[in-house]
């Protein structure tokens, strides 16, 4: 956990860094500000060539959209709802500058349940997924 209380205050940069010299994979957990309740989605690496030939993401690109991928399968799995196909292409800092499998991932918004009940299925959801992406 990179964050583990209200005052943590890293930029973009400063998580990736973090994520990339301490960590097996980078999962960033969000809820989105809109009111809709639209479902779980990852975002994935844009598929633009230029994009996917610059260096770090040349070499990791496909290990990041196979996190989200298997992330998505576990929260699937879970009951979850899921938004379109589960993914949505965005030029991201954190994937552009990895070296780890690495991800963001919607979560829900405002208008998500957030007890703890949700919050435990969307908890075993990601961890079936980690454990299905690195083979467990």
């Amino acid at each position: 956990m990179i964050r583990e209380s209200d005052d943590v205050q890293l930029d973009n940069i400063a998580r990736t860094v973090i994520g990339n010299n301490a960590s097996n994979c980078h999962i960033a957990l969000h809820w989105d500000s809109i009111t809709n309740n639209k479902g779980a989605f990852y975002m994935s690496v844009p598929d633009v060539e230029s994009y996917r030939n610059m260096e770090p993401v040349k070499s990791h690109w496909q290990q990041h959209n196979a996190l989200g991928e298997n992330l998505v399968s576990g929260l699937k799995g879970a009951g979850v709802k899921i938004f379109s196909g589960g993914s949505m292409a965005m030029d991201l800092t954190q994937t552009s500058f990895s070296t780890v499998p690495s991800v963001d991932i919607e979560l829900g918004d405002k208008a998500s349940a957030h007890s703890s009940a949700t919050l435990t299925t969307l908890a075993d959801g990601l961890v079936a997924g980690v454990d299905q992406y690195f083979g467990q």
